[in-house]
């Protein structure tokens, strides 16, 4: 078994931070742009947040990311600038990854939802907004 370095995240701060659990309910990917929707489990509030320069992504159980936690945890935020130990420190050690190579600038974010979670891997800050559109 590989030792796993320990995540330590910064919360990307937002307007709607602490006012709800929210629920990803869509993920949307289109010419390295990603739109992640997400829903207030209590209300039709709807909230997106979009990556752009992304050069990978993946969705996941919140359970499969125990290394995550606590350090992606409610109430700390929703949104989280992964700074070591996540998805990106392991494709800069893992053979045959080219993540570093071309894209040197890149940096890790992980959005936390109540049972599925987003990681992006992007060359840009996140943009959180609310969705205007039907979840």
């Amino acid at each position: 078994m590989t030792h796993m370095e320990k995540v330590e995240a910064v919360a990307v701060p937002t307007a709607l931070d602490g006012q709800t659990t929210w629920e990803i309910v869509r993920v949307e990917y289109a010419l390295q742009q990603l739109t992640v929707v997400a829903q207030d489990a209590k209300s039709d509030t709807s909230i997106r947040v979009r990556f752009d320069g992304v050069v990978a992504y993946r969705v996941m159980d919140e359970r499969d990311l125990g290394e995550y936690w606590p350090a992606c945890s409610l109430p700390n935020g929703w949104v989280y600038s992964i700074r070591s130990g996540g998805w990106l420190s392991q494709e800069s050690v893992r053979p045959g990854s080219c993540v570093g190579l071309f894209y040197p600038g890149v940096h890790e974010y992980l959005v936390a939802g109540f049972t599925d979670c987003v990681s992006v891997l992007c060359t840009s800050e996140p943009r959180v907004e609310l969705d205007r559109g039907n979840s």
